[in-house]
């Protein structure tokens, strides 16, 4: 097909710089792909989201488009930790091109480009509105399962991508009653040995370094299911660094963690991401951990309660709190449907290692 050309992108240097243009038409694209699968705008990344991204210093990225002639009918990014193997492919072709082979194409460039940065392990992802049709393909770890007979499915399955997790994405209307926090803070058990502590922005310097530290944890205690897995080291100046990119992406976070006293340890924390100049898009819940050998205490549910209340203090122009969880983290979701989450999306998360 001679008129399809993929090409790769210019990475700006910041909003406005060579390559901005073609960036905000790559979110744009992008945001109607998945718009197109789930049906909401909840998931969209803005332009500045996407560049701050792209720019982390610990992270090799690069983006592609698909264009028929001066038409953008396709996007593509491979992201990779750096000196790791495993490699995060991103892509969507707008509906109207798919049966043009032009994804096929875009897979094998991204699939170049991931084993250039040393990667030997492929992961991507799908998102899918329809959470219970027939017929369905299980997750192989846990609840959850994604539509057999959708396109993303029969697309990576065709190219030997094999389901290895499903997450359960849900949301939570705003407000949240404070009569139903009250109700589930109130059920907590004892904990006094332990005290919560929150901040919005960067992370106070006192408390960095442990923060730091429950990063690096968290990036390997989450359920993955039958999917490889990477620890990613977090130390201070990476800590630091997200803050910065936080910035620039214009979100705003709000952190709440727990100190245990007798150790002064920071032993559970949890995220919340809202964008700086309130535009109704949703919030994004992300990571809560709670550290193994302090759970019991309802220090997951109490933490994000805390976080939800510093959430409804602001002027925020949001709708809801969107989140995934693993269908296997019972524990978490149990959480979540106390607080009144429920499922809008299945998302697949599939791979292909070298013996697939």
């Amino acid at each position: 097909m001679p008129d399809i050309e993929i090409r790769e992108l210019t990475i700006p240097d910041a909003v406005g710089a060579a390559g901005w243009d073609e960036l905000v038409d790559y979110a744009e694209l992008s945001n109607q792909v998945v718009r197109g699968e789930i049906g909401v705008p909840d998931l969209d990344e803005r332009p500045e989201q996407v560049l701050a991204r792209l720019q982390d210093p610990y992270t090799t990225n690069r983006v592609f488009g698909v264009f028929d002639g001066d038409r953008f009918v396709g996007f593509g990014e491979v992201e990779c930790e750096r000196e790791k193997t495993i490699a995060w492919l991103w892509g969507g072709v707008v509906a109207a091109d798919r049966s043009r082979h032009v994804g096929s194409r875009l897979l094998e460039v991204l699939a170049e480009a991931a084993a250039e940065a040393g990667a030997t392990t492929l992961q991507t992802g799908s998102f899918h509105a329809d959470l219970d049709g027939e017929p369905r393909l299980p997750s192989p770890s846990g609840p959850g399962s994604v539509p057999a007979d959708a396109a993303t499915t029969r697309f990576l399955q065709a190219r030997g991508f094999r389901l290895g997790q499903v997450e359960i994405m849900s949301a939570l209307p705003l407000p949240v009653p404070e009569s139903r926090l009250t109700e589930l803070a109130g059920g907590a058990r004892p904990a006094d040995d332990y005290e919560l502590i929150d901040w919005t922005g960067p992370t106070p310097p006192e408390l960095v370094e442990d923060y730091a530290r429950l990063r690096t944890i968290v990036s390997t205690a989450v359920p993955t299911g039958e999917l490889s897995e990477e620890e990613h080291v977090w130390d201070a100046e990476r800590v630091r660094s997200r803050d910065k990119q936080n910035v620039r992406a214009g979100l705003i976070t709000t952190i709440t963690v727990a100190r245990h006293r007798p150790t002064g340890e920071l032993v559970a924390f949890t995220a919340l991401a809202r964008p700086a100049v309130p535009d109704g898009r949703a919030i994004n819940q992300g990571y809560t951990m709670v550290l193994p050998e302090h759970r019991g205490h309802n220090l997951g549910m109490r933490i994000k309660i805390n976080n939800l209340r510093r959430l409804m203090s602001v002027e925020h122009g949001a709708a809801r709190v969107i989140t995934g969880n693993a269908g296997e983290n019972e524990a978490m979701l149990r959480i979540n449907r106390a607080l009144g989450f429920r499922p809008f999306v299945m998302a697949g998360w599939w791979e292909k290692t070298p013996t697939d």
